[in-house]
């Protein structure tokens, strides 16, 4: 009988990898609070002086990433020097006889609690970087190294918890991250974003048990971490990781190659983002803009609907880079698994809870026709299943734009429930494109939990047939598809979609280069002629044995 455990968690960066677990803790540094202290005035100048070193490598790290990372970790740099942080180190250290690592550490877990306690979502995600900050000062405080050399350089990093500066040190050295806390809008899940490192968090205290050096897998996909898995499961997640690996640094190296199939067919190729970092990393990568701006995440831990303000703040960071570019903002998908406390209890999803509160969805709609203004700003909007939703958006849109004299953006539909899909002749006179999102309109088609691990077989004959209904209504009459959903970038159903007619494809920001490169591995015409066959057979492994050499040669690409 198989030992495997599975750790639920949550998924806060794409990718599969397999190695032994690595535990990054703050160890050194707590124990460096219990040591006899020196004497007090010199403590202070240590003190300081550790902080200043923790700032200045913080700022070295920075100096090596993209610009909307640097500026996450050039914050923490400022924090070193913030005066209220000072003081209650000195005080730690005069008034309570602390050590200068115990101090640090005192000041700046008092700091993050403060944070934590706001009950602002911004201000939380820097309470991770404030305790970052204070290990990496206490540890050499304390006389240790906090370098490159003092850290795991491969293997799953396992922890309670990181900093972006950790994950920006950390690199693309290791080979995937689990937490047993954290969050995905927190600055380590969006440095790892940006850095293509799989990444799960949320697992819990049972991922902190694991012993060193256990084989784990880490699913950043599917938000699970497998404990002692199967041999051939293991060996498989390893495979899969290293591909991905080789294939990203040859993605990114033809980054500038047009996304052109081997018969001159163009397909557009855009990012899924929740943020800034994702943003740059796409565009880097060659995405042509975004194709799906996921804007509830930011929000999940609010006690009220987020304000215009809120939109705003939120919105101009992200679609600054994207001047000139497409940039699709989906309107708020609360509900299901990402219910914020505001909303306990309401029934619904996506568009069905926006509609029930207009207020909400007009300063959604303000916020972001402000900040967009010099983007291809479109519109999309989630879990449709009547048309009138459709209409309704239209209105407050065509109200919003004009209040804001500004022209109307392109308005679009998701197509992730069958019954949007069974009016899908009436959706598209509505519309000005549509975006499929495969992933839960596989699972209710097929009568899966979205939420479980494992395939999600986007390419089974029953979703594919869906997708071809809509991919007809829309294109006889001039309305363009895209797909967001993860099949975009998997290489047995990515084909099948170019086949069946799909014009666009939004994946995430770290598999912009790849799937750019697997369109320009594919014969069109013969993803086509096998699309038809698929649509024939009579279940998802015929269909796997059909797209089985096209696969192969794709991921050899």
């Amino acid at each position: 009988m198989s030992a495997e455990r599975r750790l639920a968690g949550v998924p806060a960066s794409p990718g599969l990898a397999a190695g032994p677990a690595r535990h990054w803790t703050a160890a050194t540094a707590l124990d460096a609070a219990r040591v006899e202290p020196p004497e007090r005035p010199a403590a202070v100048v240590e003190a300081n002086t550790a902080l200043q070193t923790a700032a200045a490598e913080v700022e070295a790290l920075a100096a090596g990433l993209n610009e909307a990372d640097a500026e996450i970790l050039i914050t923490g740099v400022l924090m070193a020097a913030d005066p209220t942080l000072l003081a209650g180190v000195e005080r730690a250290i005069l008034d309570q006889g602390l050590s200068a690592a115990a101090a640090i550490l005192s000041s700046t877990e008092e700091q993050a609690a403060l944070l934590d306690s706001l009950g602002d979502e911004m201000l939380a995600a820097r309470a991770s970087d404030v305790r970052s900050l204070g290990h990496r000062a206490a540890r050499l405080a304390s006389g240790g190294s906090d370098g490159p050399a003092s850290r795991p350089t491969e293997g799953i990093i396992v922890a309670h918890d990181l900093g972006p500066a950790d994950v920006a040190e950390l690199g693309t050295a290791i080979s995937a991250i689990a937490l047993a806390s954290g969050g995905i809008t927190g600055h380590a899940a969006i440095v790892a974003r940006s850095l293509g490192i799989p990444m799960v968090v949320g697992v819990g205290a049972a991922l902190l048990a694991l012993p060193e050096g256990a084989e784990v897998i880490v699913d950043g996909d599917a938000g699970a971490v497998l404990a002692d898995p199967e041999v051939g499961h293991f060996e498989a997640a390893r495979s899969a990781s290293a591909a991905r690996q080789q294939a990203t640094q040859q993605a990114k190296a033809m980054s500038s190659l047009p996304a052109v199939t081997r018969d001159g067919v163009r397909v557009v190729v855009l990012a899924n983002v929740a943020g800034a970092a994702e943003v740059e990393a796409a565009l880097g990568a060659g995405a042509e803009g975004v194709g799906l701006l996921r804007t509830e995440l930011s929000f999940l831990d609010r006690s009220s609907w987020p304000t215009a303000l809120d939109h705003r703040l939120f919105f101009e960071p992200i679609l600054a880079p994207l001047e000139g570019r497409t940039a699709t903002v989906r309107l708020l998908d609360f509900g299901g698994d990402k219910t914020p406390p505001f909303l306990s209890g309401q029934h619904g999803r996506g568009i069905d809870i926006l509609l029930r509160h207009p207020g909400a969805l007009r300063d959604q709609l303000s916020a972001m026709l402000a900040a967009g203004r010099g983007t291809h700003l479109h519109v999309l909007v989630p879990m449709v299943y009547e048309v009138r939703q459709l209409r309704a958006v239209r209105a407050a849109l065509t109200e919003s734009a004009a209040a804001a004299g500004v022209p109307v953006p392109l308005l679009g539909a998701m197509i992730e429930v069958p019954a949007a899909v069974t009016l899908a002749d009436q959706v598209v006179r509505e519309v000005d494109f549509l975006s499929i999102g495969t992933n839960d309109l596989t699972a209710l088609q097929l009568g899966l939990d979205r939420a479980e691990p494992g395939a999600k077989p986007a390419h089974h004959p029953a979703v594919l047939r869906l997708i071809d209904t809509v991919c007809r209504a829309a294109h006889a009459v001039g309305v363009t598809v895209a797909v967001c959903g993860e099949s975009a970038s998997d290489p047995t159903a990515m084909p099948l979609l170019l086949g069946l007619g799909v014009d666009e494809l939004s994946v995430g920001s770290s598999r912009v280069g790849r799937v750019r490169a697997w369109v320009r591995a594919v014969d069109h015409a013969e993803a086509t002629a096998l699309a038809g066959l698929a649509l024939l057979a009579e279940s998802a492994q015929d269909v796997e044995k059909l797209v089985e050499p096209l696969r192969t040669a794709l991921l050899a690409s």
